[in-house]
């Protein structure tokens, strides 16, 4: 027994004195400063003023009354005076240090519902403030999570850390709770508790989708909503397209950014949400539009922040491959400060940013006197930003009479060069129709021109519609490592409804498309990796279509579907094709000899579209056959239609909802003879 006790007492003194050793460890060491990590259980190190900082304070509690972990490090962190205890206002500072290392601060903090009342300072020796953040991650909750300050410009000056409350409402998170503080951080990011929830809800919810309507080898949201095209990029071997998403409802709503990949632009694959509405500068609205670019080796996004009726330029950096984001600390980087006089505050969108030499340009949508226009920044680091000129305004058109009036915004600018054109593309709302052109409420252009790098204007040659379907929205354009230049855009329109709503998500996204720019004209086809997906081919040649005589071919049916047919129109006065017909459902494509116009109905094609234009059963867009022949190579999808008219000279996109026995393609000439010349039919297969 004697010599058992002996063992115990000698146990306990090692142990006791290798505790004693860590927490002399703990206050030599040069990068930290004494208790930074609360695991003396005490506030010894730390000054009080006040009553919301007390010994009493420091817990050693894992989980709160709703089982939630306070996720501290170690045993023992502060957790604030709560409400419950009367109002408890202060400031606890920590005793001074020499900042060493690489600058970087790194804590937890939790709580703290108020971040003008309840917030982190870091302060000098003459108790002048260098910097002030507050819990940029609450969550309504006590969770503790990882935020980091970059005080690099103070290294070598003696400073402490204050922490203050002076919230005294009694409102259940007026109080804030800290722990583990770490001079020269070095370790990984906490990913926002925003994103963290987000990403719960979806995987708890995706199985309550009806996938009736799901498309089967286009980019599609995981679940609930899904707009614009975000940050489209070809970064480590992957095609990335970020999206606006709300993760909660089929609705829009508070802006995410969803993220999914493909090395063939065909087969995606779903990683975690990028950006969540988790600062003071978005948590209005959330993160809007914006666009990706690489930077000494790691992928930025820049996007339009929204809160507060301000619309605001931030960025966020990943440097895992681009899977998690941090918000940049100098956020807003182009603030409404940097507005040219005439420009609104309340509409300054979508940046397009993109590198030109040593310098960073970015593109902003904005809006003046009640019009469009296009503004231009430059950088040299992506910190700071100046303000170049507008490329576009509507109040001053130039002489090429290119400039159109439009009543709202231009969103989503991309620019990029293609076949040596500089080309300009934007997404102009209620731009008046003119001829076929227009028809939506809201159309996608380009603008083929040169830009000014010093002046910023942009020169334009051009001014054309890029889509004349009735679902093609918000554009946006990526380099492949082989040359090409691959865009993509939302696949719905704003001001309709949408029927997969009560499904459990909304929008989709084209078939990513190469572009070419061929004798003044922008080429439209989809990228040629569509073709490794092909099954159950049908070719038939010479199939004549007389008069009045619908015609079916044995094998070309199906709701997912590539057809190339084209046609020699012969006498006919006009012909017309049928997709996903069924008994009372049909799509119908008819191109028309005399006027020259390719109409795509789709007043019967299922579920009805309702909206603000006055026609919403056809589009209509121009086209001159070439030697009597149409060429036509169409995609279905279940309920979407992408038609590339004459090897994509011109498209035109739509959405359309049939029957799931719709499946049907039958060819009709009128007024006259025409011939099949050629037809090809594959069954698109992604496994």
């Amino acid at each position: 027994m004697k010599k058992i006790s002996l063992l115990i007492i000698l146990s306990l003194t090692i142990l006791m004195t290798a505790c004693a050793a860590n927490k002399e460890t703990t206050v030599k060491d040069p990068y930290t400063f004494t208790n930074g990590d609360f695991e003396l259980g005490t506030l010894e190190g730390w000054t009080t003023t006040g009553q919301a900082f007390s010994q009493t304070m420091v817990s050693f509690q894992k989980r709160d009354a709703n089982n939630l972990e306070y996720r501290q490090q170690g045993m023992y962190f502060f957790h604030g005076g709560k409400g419950d205890l009367g109002e408890l206002t202060g400031t606890m500072t920590s005793s001074p240090f020499v900042l060493k290392g690489n600058g970087i601060i790194g804590f937890l903090v939790g709580g703290g519902i108020d971040p003008t009342l309840t917030y982190i300072s870091f302060i000098n020796q003459n108790d002048e403030e260098l910097l002030r953040v507050g819990n940029e991650n609450f969550n309504d909750t006590d969770q503790l999570f990882r935020m980091t300050v970059d005080l690099s410009d103070y290294l070598g000056e003696t400073i402490r850390v204050r922490i203050t409350d002076l919230d005294s409402f009694n409102d259940g998170f007026n109080y804030i709770n800290v722990d583990d503080f770490i001079i020269n951080f070095q370790g990984p990011y906490d990913v926002s508790p925003s994103i963290i929830k987000a990403n719960d809800y979806i995987e708890a919810n995706e199985n309550k989708i009806n996938d009736r309507y799901r498309l089967t080898y286009h980019a599609m949201s995981r679940y609930n909503w899904a707009n614009d095209p975000n940050g489209v990029i070809w970064y480590n071997n992957q095609f990335h397209l970020f999206y606006q998403h709300n993760p909660y409802a089929a609705n829009w709503g508070p802006m995410h950014w969803g993220h999914q990949v493909s090395s063939d632009f065909i087969k995606w694959t779903h990683l975690p949400v990028a950006l969540a509405p988790d600062k003071t500068y978005d948590k209005d609205l959330g993160a809007f539009s914006g666009t990706a670019i690489e930077k000494d080796g790691n992928l930025y996004l820049m996007y339009t922040a929204v809160s507060g009726g301000l619309q605001q330029q931030a960025i966020a950096y990943s440097t895992d491959g681009g899977i998690t984001f941090q918000k940049d600390r100098n956020n807003p980087v182009i603030s409404v400060l940097d507005l040219p006089s005439n420009a609104n505050s309340s509409d300054f969108r979508d940046p397009k940013v993109f590198k030109h030499d040593d310098t960073y340009y970015v593109i902003i949508g904005g809006k003046t006197n009640g019009v469009g226009q296009l503004l231009l920044y430059r950088s040299d680091d992506l910190t700071y930003f100046e303000y170049v000129g507008e490329l576009l305004n509507n109040n001053n058109p130039d002489g090429s009479g290119y400039y159109r009036v439009t009543g709202g915004i231009y969103e989503c600018p991309d620019f990029f060069i293609v076949d040596g054109q500089e080309i300009l593309i934007a997404s102009p709302m209620r731009i008046p129709k003119e001829g076929n052109d227009y028809e939506n409420l809201h159309s996608v252009v380009y603008m083929d021109g040169s830009l000014d790098y010093e002046t910023g204007t942009f020169t334009q040659d051009g001014f054309t519609e890029l889509d004349g379907g009735f679902d093609f929205y918000a554009a946006q354009v990526a380099k492949h490592p082989d040359g090409r230049t691959i865009m993509i855009a939302w696949m719905q329109m704003w001001d309709r409804t949408m029927p997969t709503q009560v499904d459990g998500w909304a929008g989709a996204f084209t078939l990513p498309r190469e572009l070419s720019y061929i004798n003044g004209h922008l080429y439209q086809k989809p990228v040629r990796e569509i073709e490794n997906y092909r099954e159950n081919h049908i070719e038939e040649s010479s199939v004549a279509l007389a008069n009045g005589i619908q015609t079916s071919i044995t094998g070309v049916s199906g709701n997912k579907v590539e057809l190339e047919v084209e046609i020699d129109l012969g006498n006919a006065a006009s012909i017309s094709i049928d997709l996903l017909k069924g008994t009372e459902n049909y799509t119908r494509i008819t191109y028309d000899k005399q006027t020259s116009n390719l109409i795509f109905d789709r007043s019967h094609s299922g579920r009805d579209i309702r909206g603000m234009e006055t026609n919403l059963a056809t589009r209509t867009t121009t086209i001159e056959p070439i030697n009597n022949k149409i060429k036509l190579r169409i995609f279905i999808d279940v309920s979407s239609v992408e038609i590339f008219i004459n090897d994509g000279y011109k498209t035109m996109t739509s959405v359309v909802f049939p029957n799931s026995d719709d499946l049907g393609i039958t060819f009709l000439a009128t007024g006259g003879n025409a011939v099949i010349t050629h037809l090809n039919k594959y069954d698109i297969i992604v496994k």
